[in-house]
């Protein structure tokens, strides 16, 4: 995705800028630096170490963002007087390791989440702990709060190290209110360490100081091999799985990669949190023990229903989950702020917060169709790639809007739902069910209509779940379709695999199997109503009109 940007021109620097290199002599920096308090941050696996501001909080790291060290939120928010947007400052410390050697003696530069140019064979993985040239690739690739450019740029030493300083100004197609970003890129042998901090504009003045305060704090130390933390897993990695991989194999990889994310995980933990293994969650709690015993419960009871409703739609292992429970919604922004690289397939994290004043309703829907959505991928990745639109979100406002009571999930619609279906139906907005189940995402949301539809799915998949088990004709409808959809995907499968192999470009069996992703990726996407349409006729081929009429009759019944 490429985010929008300004030309990286360079003006003189700014004088809040100015000033904070006046309080002393640039040559002399470094040997002027603030003392050390208690709670500095010291990282001597990375190399440096800081006084963070009084009062900020330390923020933990994504398991997948390697190249992030560490970051630290500011507890007071400030108010955007133009946009009406809140801002938490928030401090970063961003590595930039230089090129390193691949398996295979092909030199990889940090540009990017290719291969390289390295040719890769099942079981080869390729790190991608280090993706960026610089700190300036970064926010270019990374930067999604609007418009920015450098308006600031200079070179200096402190001590014997070199130092970049930069200002970036947010300033166009900004929404959450025009900000500036301070940076100092530290260079060492190894690599650059930049620290960066993101302030609203409006609150420049009152700010810099502090910032600056921090910066000046920042110094490289030598590395220490023993204190990196290689052994407990690294940053994300691309796995060329083998086709040829047995339920047992797969369950081998998965626990081994369920392992090394938990413990990184319990590594970069900050130490005011607290860590608690469950039958099928590793929880990270920065919350309220009641609040963290509440999701405990709900994610244990969604994921039991899962098993026991759906625990035969494959072979796979459903791998361990991180529950993530942050303090307040703040906490929880700034640890997903970061970059998108980080995340994975293979990354299994849900993230919440706890608000004390009534204004998250929505992070245990969240948190229900996380726990469903990773556990359809475990369970039959082929078969949650093809799900129709009317039954995925379907089953996701379900098991969204499932409460837990007494130990027991209810599974009633809530307020919106309710608002979504009154609406609807006054409206005339509700799909004949014989066509709902053949609603193409773009017919979901390619227009207003969209909620209406996204409710009647969700009630639709409420009756089969609930009263339409006691009706012969619908009771296995769900399961029908699931077992019927896998038929089809693997007839157009064996179609497919032999258009490649008829069309004789591909030389070897690894460039077959790419060919044949290829075309299986164009094809769903131009295919889509097709590929629907065969799996309504082997699930409902021998129904008649008073069949569709009959479920037609009983859901508006139970959705009245």
């Amino acid at each position: 995705m490429v985010f929008p940007d300004g030309p990286h021109s360079r003006f003189p620097v700014m004088t809040a800028l100015r000033r904070a290199l006046a309080m002393v002599p640039v040559l002399a920096l470094g040997a002027q630096l603030t003392a050390f308090a208690q709670g500095a941050c010291v990282d001597k696996a990375n190399g440096f170490q800081f006084q963070p501001p009084k009062d900020w909080t330390q923020v933990p790291i994504q398991v997948e963002e390697k190249w992030i060290a560490t970051k630290w939120l500011c507890d007071k928010k400030y108010d955007d007087k133009e946009s009406g947007f809140t801002h938490n400052p928030l401090m970063r410390v961003i590595i930039f390791e230089k090129a390193k050697i691949l398996p295979g003696g092909d030199e990889t530069g940090s540009g990017g989440s290719g291969n390289g140019g390295v040719d890769v064979k099942p079981g080869d993985e390729i790190d991608l702990s280090r993706p960026y040239v610089d700190y300036k690739d970064y926010l270019k690739r990374n930067f999604r709060d609007g418009g920015f450019y450098v308006s600031a740029e200079k070179e200096v030493k402190m001590g014997e190290t070199p130092v970049t300083m930069l200002e970036v100004k947010i300033e166009k197609l900004v929404q959450t209110g025009k900000k500036r970003i301070y940076c100092w890129i530290f260079k060492a042998e190894w690599g650059d360490l930049a620290i960066e901090c993101e302030v609203l504009e409006q609150f420049v003045d009152k700010l810099q100081p502090t910032v600056m305060n921090a910066f000046k704090s920042f110094r490289l130390i030598a590395r220490d091999p023993n204190a990196k933390k290689e052994n407990v897993g690294g940053g994300p990695k691309i796995k060329f799985v083998d086709p040829n991989e047995t339920p047992e194999m797969q369950k081998k990889r998965r626990l081994e990669m369920e392992d090394r994310m938990f413990k990184k995980a319990i590594a970069d933990l900050p130490k005011d949190w607290t860590t608690k293994r469950t039958a099928h969650f590793l929880v990270l709690n920065h919350a309220g023990v009641k609040y963290q015993d509440k999701v405990i419960a709900h994610a244990e009871a969604v994921r039991t229903w899962l098993d026991k409703e759906f625990g035969d739609i494959g072979p796979g292992y459903v791998q361990g989950c991180i529950l993530r429970i942050c303090k307040d919604r703040d906490e929880e922004r700034a640890f997903g702020s970061g970059s998108g690289d980080s995340w994975s397939n293979d990354s299994r994290e849900l993230i919440t917060s706890e608000s004390k004043d009534g204004l998250n309703p929505y992070e245990f829907q969240y948190l229900g169709r996380g726990v469903m959505n990773f556990f359809f991928y475990d369970k039959n990745s082929e078969l949650y790639s093809a799900l129709p639109t009317w039954l995925e979100n379907g089953l996701r406002g379900y098991i969204g809007t499932a409460v837990l009571k007494a130990n027991q999930l209810q599974f009633g619609p809530d307020d919106s739902e309710k608002t979504r279906m009154n609406d609807g139906a006054k409206k005339g907005k509700f799909k004949p069910i014989r066509d709902l189940v053949n609603v193409t995402q773009k017919d979901m949301f390619g227009g207003e209509d969209g909620q209406y539809l996204y409710a009647q799915c969700t009630s639709l998949i409420r009756y089969l779940m609930g009263p339409g088990r006691g009706v012969k004709k619908h009771s296995t409808i769900i399961k029908d379709y699931l077992r019927h959809l896998l038929d089809v995907m693997k007839e157009n499968e064996k179609a497919a695999r032999d258009a490649v192999k008829a069309a004789g470009g591909a030389k070897t069996e690894e460039e077959e199997e790419e060919e044949f992703r290829k075309r299986r990726k164009q094809d769903w996407s131009a295919k889509e109503k097709e590929f629907l349409q065969a799996v309504m006729k082997a699930v409902f081929g021998d129904w008649t009109d008073g069949d569709w009429a009959g479920l037609q009759a009983s859901w508006e019944k139970f959705a009245k």
